[in-house]
């Protein structure tokens, strides 16, 4: 093979001397499509600039017309669809997660296995640590430690002229209005169906703690994939939220580095991140938990181990056949009994992994009705790229 396909053939011995990008690629595929934007933009930067730095796209797809569609919006080249030397590449480089991006140096050598994870790591920034060696990851890693502590609201959700999240109906409402309050980002979608079995208690926790605390908001970062679904999944919420076609969805998701859905992350009233899972502290505290920051946590945690010295140290329970202990749980777990989220305590089998809240073990609440995260997840498949397992959906 002697030519790289673009809008004409490209000799390969032009890319000599040159830092090259092998991009692997799959029209359609989620984490791809997100990440080829952010790509093209750090690609035309580092152009801009000077730097002698090309990609070639080495397409995955089985057609030509797949091909087609994710080529017409990469603006740098590609060996041509079907060419053996595709797979060649995959082999080579052992690829096993996509996307992936690998970088090699100007004299062919193989400088990083995949640059992808860095560049999702830093975003748009990511281009200031070309070509990422050593030195320039340390640079990297300095700005994004002091980006972090200069953190606010405002650097979070506005960009350029975009400096309002919507309410119901489309109204626009100003981020300044939230800044000073405590402020969840709820990252879901309607095709998510542990998302929409976690929507009733999250709308549970909020409005109990709006009773008590106006400085309190929740923003819905959505991942649906058309506006009908957003606006219906949206109209049982009553709190704020991005727009579906938003630019900013993309940036959050990257920066909090959100692999599953549902997620929130707490943002405090001084615009700092105080807890990336806020999602487990309320399912495990409800309202209580709020404003979710560790010393919260760990002050509800400590009145939970005051109550365990008065609970039994074994019990029989219906539900299970054994005899189960009480244990201290280092991660949350899911309990057997109501199939929610749990912490710190548990009533275990340690033969048979099974585990039961504390109130489920003792007969201190029942399991009433409730969403069931499978039913609801027959009510729409997951998009190709992620799995849903339990009480959350995952990119595969």
């Amino acid at each position: 093979m002697s030519n790289l396909q673009c809008c004409t053939q490209v000799p390969i011995v032009d890319l000599e001397g040159k830092y090259v990008g092998i991009c692997f690629v799959v029209n359609g595929y989620p984490p791809v499509v997100e990440f080829t934007p952010v790509l093209a933009k750090i690609y035309a930067k580092l152009k801009e600039v000077g730097e002698k730095f090309e990609v070639v796209a080495v397409s995955l797809d089985s057609d030509e017309e797949s091909f087609n569609n994710s080529f017409s919006s990469m603006p740098w080249l590609a060996i041509p669809q079907g060419d053996k030397m595709c797979q060649k590449l995959v082999s080579y480089f052992e690829l096993s997660d996509l996307p992936t991006l690998v970088l090699i140096g100007p004299d062919g050598k193989t400088l990083s296995s995949n640059i992808a994870d860095i560049i999702n790591e830093h975003g748009l920034d990511a281009w200031e640590g070309f070509p990422f060696n050593a030195e320039k990851l340390e640079i990297l890693a300095e700005k994004a430690k002091a980006k972090a502590a200069a953190q606010t609201l405002e650097s979070l959700l506005v960009t350029g002229d975009i400096d309002f999240v919507i309410g119901k109906d489309g109204a626009k409402v100003p981020v300044a209005e939230l800044v000073g309050k405590t402020v969840l980002l709820y990252f879901s979608a309607k095709w998510c169906g542990p998302c929409r079995a976690f929507l009733p208690t999250l709308v549970d926790v909020y409005n109990k703690v709006k009773e008590k605390n106006s400085d309190f908001e929740i923003v819905f970062i959505s991942s649906d994939r058309d506006q009908s679904s957003f606006d219906d999944f949206f109209s049982g919420m009553p709190w704020l939220a991005v727009p579906l076609e938003d630019d900013r969805k993309a940036y959050l998701k990257k920066k909090f580095k959100i692999r599953g859905i549902p997620s929130l992350v707490a943002i405090g009233p001084d615009g700092k991140t105080v807890n990336t899972d806020a999602k487990t502290s309320l399912a495990v505290h409800g309202a209580d938990a709020f404003p979710f920051t560790s010393e919260r946590i760990q002050e509800l945690e400590k009145k939970i181990d005051e109550m365990a010295k008065g609970w039994p140290e074994k019990v029989k329970h219906e539900l299970h056949e054994h005899e189960l202990v009480l244990i201290r749980r280092p991660r949350p777990y899911g309990c057997d009994g109501c199939e929610e989220m749990g912490t710190s305590w548990s009533y275990n089998c340690a033969e048979c992994d099974f585990d039961l809240h504390t109130k489920c073990a003792l007969g201190e609440e029942k399991k009433g009705d409730e969403v069931n995260g499978q039913d609801a997840a027959a009510e729409a498949a997951a998009p190709a790229g992620y799995v849903c397992e339990g009480d959350v959906c995952r990119k595969a």
